[in-house]
């Protein structure tokens, strides 16, 4: 044999010796993978179910988004395809901690599923690979013309740096947003406070069951979050702050938050909010109701006809309607501006009934909790509240007469009516803007401006601190 041979016999033994060899190699590979495939799906069935049961959990907080996310571009979901999809100021639901990367909840929808939710931790290494890979690209493209590769000012550069520094993904607010009603001047003032209580008083049977109207008489614009998180400025505001103290504050938002926990609409008649920038700032996320008077004229004459006591502080009340008419509307998120009563609370509650439905998730067809008691509430042929009642139409004949003005279904409203309708909330809801004597109007459909003419003049023992310090134009 030459030696030509001899090396290609060895060559080909060799090769035939690798090609031996290597099988098993691959033959592991093949195994390992489904190992891995086997056990991913394993996980992901788990997840599911976790998910499935999640579904029948209580609300354990809920937050607000401050930043957008489309789950259906995060391949990391531990269910693919159940990753939420959310936009910024949208509010969510959390049910409970699945990882350290992922929580389970909802949207806060009518409609809205349960679905798997980015914690902080998971939406910050995203917005990290996002600014990664947009500073790679940018330096590609700046590679060629050294002229393009300018950077910012240094001041602009550190505001942005320091904006995002300070801008977490999510604030904690209430599991139910409270409501809180301006307008259409100041409280402490009659116009003022019977209007907004005809309005409480309404929601308070409408709602019956599903309601909790607490008074607030803390500053709860003094709550911001930059206070309450930082001890330096809270001794500021504590030696500054004359009606409320940062402690009491506190202990008031914990109440609200804690209020909110059995997933009812909570209403706060607070005393000292008469401007949604109030609480634009704090942790409350609060549905804001402004009851809207269009035309000065009209509630400068609702004004003169309270009275002398009412007279004496018109520009003070007619400044701060000013103030609110200058608003923006998306500064609110009602606005009452119907001259009839039954209309402005229809609106009212048209709102918050869709509000309900977003927050109570129906599970297998089951009625939403409370409505059960709307439903016997609606048997019952002939019962209805006060205010209700008066929106009956009698019969085609009566027409518009038959529709009760503010001023009219203020007289009704202003009288007690424990005997009728018994408080079912003795400890959160205290009527405290007393209107004892009774209102009269000419007939049964005047214009708004005969609101609330009555034949003896009222006092505000309780509030009348307000009504004597002048309105500073800053104090918003």
């Amino acid at each position: 044999m030459s030696f030509s041979d001899s090396s290609a016999t060895f060559l080909l033994n060799e090769g035939s010796a690798d090609s031996y060899t290597s099988r098993p190699s691959l033959d592991s590979d093949v195994s390992l993978e489904e190992e891995r495939e086997t056990a991913q799906h394993e996980v992901e069935n788990q997840a599911q179910q976790q998910l499935e049961r999640a579904k029948h959990k209580p609300v354990a907080f809920a937050v607000r988004t401050n930043v957008s996310y489309c789950g259906a571009l995060d391949e990391e979901c531990p269910v693919q395809g159940s990753a939420i999809n959310f936009e910024a100021k949208d509010f969510l639901h959390i049910k409970e901690k699945y990882s350290n990367d992922w929580w389970i909840g909802r949207l806060v929808k009518e409609g809205g599923d349960v679905a798997f939710i980015p914690s902080p931790q998971r939406l910050e290494a995203v917005r990290l690979k996002q600014e990664q890979k947009a500073r790679r690209s940018g330096n590609a493209s700046g590679l060629g013309d050294p002229s393009k590769r300018r950077s910012p000012p240094p001041s602009l550069a550190k505001q942005k740096q320091k904006q995002a520094e300070h801008v977490p993904p999510y604030d904690v607010v209430p599991s139910m947003r409270p409501v809180v009603l301006v307008g259409p001047s100041l409280k402490g003032y009659e116009v003022t406070d019977m209007m907004q209580k005809a309005l409480f008083d309404f929601l308070k049977h409408r709602f019956d069951g599903r309601i909790s109207i607490t008074r607030v008489t803390a500053d709860l614009s003094l709550a911001k979050r930059s206070v309450l998180n930082n001890p330096g400025k809270r001794a500021i505001i504590e030696r500054s702050a004359t009606r409320s103290s940062i402690a009491e504050v506190q202990s008031e938002i914990e109440r609200i938050f804690e209020l909110a926990k059995a997933l009812q609409l909570v209403v706060l008649d607070a005393d000292t909010i008469n401007h949604p920038a109030q609480l634009a700032k704090t942790s409350l996320a609060p549905i804001v109701v402004y009851v809207k008077v269009s035309s000065p004229k009209v509630l400068q004459r609702l004004i003169k006809s309270r009275g002398k006591s009412q007279v004496k502080h018109l520009n003070v009340q007619m400044m701060a309607a000013d103030k609110l008419v200058q608003c923006p509307p998306e500064l609110f998120d009602v606005i009452l501006d119907e001259n009839q009563l039954e209309d402005a609370c229809e609106h009212l509650a048209e709102y918050l009934e869709v509000y309900w439905r977003a927050t109570h998730h129906p599970l297998g067809g089951q009625p939403l909790p409370g409505l059960q008691n709307q439903q016997l509430l609606g048997e019952r042929g002939g019962e209805h509240s006060p205010l209700e009642h008066d929106s009956l139409m009698q019969s085609d004949e009566a027409g518009e007469t038959s529709r009760k003005p503010w001023a009219a279904t203020s007289q009704r409203s202003s009288q007690p009516r424990e005997d009728e309708y018994p408080d079912p909330y003795p400890e959160l809801y205290q009527p405290h803007r007393h209107h004892n004597s009774g209102l009269h109007s000419a007939n049964g459909h005047d214009s708004q401006d005969r609101l609330l003419q009555r034949e003896a003049e009222q006092t505000h023992n309780d509030r009348n601190w307000q009504r004597t310090r002048p309105w500073a134009k800053d104090s918003y």
